[in-house]
């Protein structure tokens, strides 16, 4: 494997690349996610996009910003599932604005509520980690959906409005969030940190990203200190991997005509030995398109 550490891109007139045939993901937690490649990949080293001259004023079709957006998805979705695996996140919360109260259908009004409402918790807290996502509802009505920390906040038992029983989904009990002022909350203990990432990626929709609205806005919002996954490309022509199953596969036939992994994906933990185990179940094989 080549590593190039202190170049001067100036220096150079065609971009800078790399083969590689493993993506290895460490999340600092034990998880680590491993994708193996049949063919090796390439990459780019250094950024050598034009920026353009976009600002604040500029004017974009809808076309165009349909194709912006869409290419920015992928990376999105990979970082807001970086943060939530690479952080011990106890809470996924729902929080709804009362349209009786606020303008829910302005969304820089929703924002400015949301982060004031995070400087709150956190001043009231000391340390308040946070991962939110906005969404569109189809009235045009803006709620947030997103993890919280490990906090002592005023979670509390819901009731149903009818019978003053407790309130449950699947068995489990959901809560409000009495700190919340702006609305209604609707919240949940995270039991598995891999299926709430996941569901959380699926909240960054087509709309969020071609709404001409969000146009040069976050997508998302975090706390400050975040951790983050650690990500090293390399070229391995070892069967270490032998002895797992891929969680997800995609399958492709060579020219030989035998099915083939074009690409497959381990989810994996370190034990305490530091010797890797997989206990994620969950397995799905596609067939490349």
């Amino acid at each position: 494997m080549r590593y190039l550490m202190n170049f001067d891109k100036s220096n150079y007139k065609e971009p800078i690349v790399e083969e590689y045939n493993r993506k290895v993901t460490n999340y600092g937690n034990g998880k680590i996610e491993v994708t193996a490649y049949n063919q090796p990949q390439i990459r780019l080293l250094g950024n050598f996009n034009h920026k353009g001259g976009a600002n604040s004023q500029s004017v974009i079709s809808d076309e165009a910003q349909e194709q912006r957006t869409l290419k920015q998805s992928y990376a999105i979705k990979r970082r807001i599932r970086g943060y939530a695996l690479a952080n011990d996140f106890e809470w996924f919360v729902t929080l709804t604005i009362d349209p009786k109260k606020n303008d829910s259908f302005d969304y820089n009004y929703s924002k400015k509520l949301l982060l004031k409402w995070c400087r709150f918790m956190r001043d009231t807290y000391d340390k308040f980690d946070y991962l939110i996502i906005p969404e569109f509802h189809k009235s045009g009505a803006i709620h947030f959906h997103g993890l919280l920390g490990n906090i002592s906040a005023n979670f509390v038992e819901a009731t149903h409005p009818n019978n003053g029983l407790p309130l449950l989904r699947n068995e489990r009990q959901i809560y409000n969030l009495d700190d919340w002022k702006y609305g209604f909350t609707d919240c949940e203990q995270i039991v598995d940190s891999e299926k709430t990432a996941s569901y959380l990626t699926k909240y960054i929709t087509k709309e969020l990203m071609t709404n001409k609205e969000m146009f040069r806005k976050k997508r998302y919002f975090n706390s400050k200190g975040l951790k983050k996954p650690q990500i090293d490309y390399i070229t391995s022509e070892e069967d270490d991997l032998k002895g797992f199953i891929p969680n997800f596969g995609i399958v492709e036939t060579d020219n030989k005509g035998n099915n083939v992994l074009d690409k497959a994906i381990y989810k994996l933990e370190q034990d305490s030995n530091g010797q890797l185990i997989q206990k994620t179940d969950n397995y799905l094989l596609k067939a490349k398109k």
